[in-house]
This record gives C-alpha cells, structure tokens and sequence, in this order.
C-alpha cells in the first residue's frame, strides 16, 4: 500500500483530515503541523469581540463539546478533551476584515504582557540600574 497516506487517528477524524485537505492550501504533509499550529497559535472564541464573526463561529459549533481555533483564515473544530479536529472551513470574506482586527488585538495583548509586564526580564528600567 505505497501510494495510501496513513491518517493519524490520535489527532483527525477522517473527514477532518479529509476537510483541511480539501479547503486549505497545504499537501498531505503539512495537514498535521497546520492543525498543530492552529492549536498553540489560533484565536479562540474568548478572543472575539461580540460581532457578525463570534456569533457566525457560535452557530457552526452547535452543541457539545467542542473547541473552536481560527487560524490562517480558517475555522478549525476539535472536541474539547481529546484535540482531534472534527472538520475546518475558511472565513468568509466578509468576515475576514474582523478576523484581522483580532488576531492584531491578540497580538498587541501578547506583545504587552511579554516585554512590558512588571515581572518581565527584558524590562530595560531594570538594566539601567
């Protein structure tokens, strides 16, 4: 069976796998390194303004228990305990300008909390003393 690719069952549903391939833009190799990154790197639901895009992400998750990451201008679904993804589809365009405006909000916050919080070791008041 050399042309058949091994799914890994510990992180895909079949038709997850089967999803990012068909709507992303990456080759069978790079499946499980972008839901790798969508995990660690995603915007979660708590990072959303209250807008068309959350309520639009509230009403594909349905019910259960489910995680939502929006990465790369995709909308990844994993269940909540294991992080299998269960399915991926992109943003739609006329949401994807709030998309933007998130993920530069969760950039800021990340670049304030890192190099200018109190107990940050590159504080440079600190080094100057």
């Amino acid at each position: 069976m050399r042309g058949k690719l091994r799914i890994d069952k510990s992180r895909f549903t079949v038709h997850g796998y089967n999803r990012v391939k068909e709507r992303t833009d990456v080759i069978d190799k790079e499946v499980k390194t972008l839901s790798l990154y969508a995990v660690k790197n995603g915007l979660n639901l708590g990072d959303l303004e209250e807008g068309f895009l959350k309520k639009y992400v509230e009403k594909r998750i349905n019910q259960g228990q489910k995680r939502v990451k929006l990465y790369r201008g995709y909308v990844f679904i994993f269940f909540k305990n294991s992080r299998r993804l269960i399915t991926c589809y992109p943003i739609p365009d006329y949401l994807f300008e709030d998309y933007k405006k998130a993920r530069m909000r969760k950039i800021e916050r990340r670049k304030n909390k890192s190099f200018f919080g109190k107990n940050s070791k590159n504080n440079i008041s600190r080094r100057r003393g």
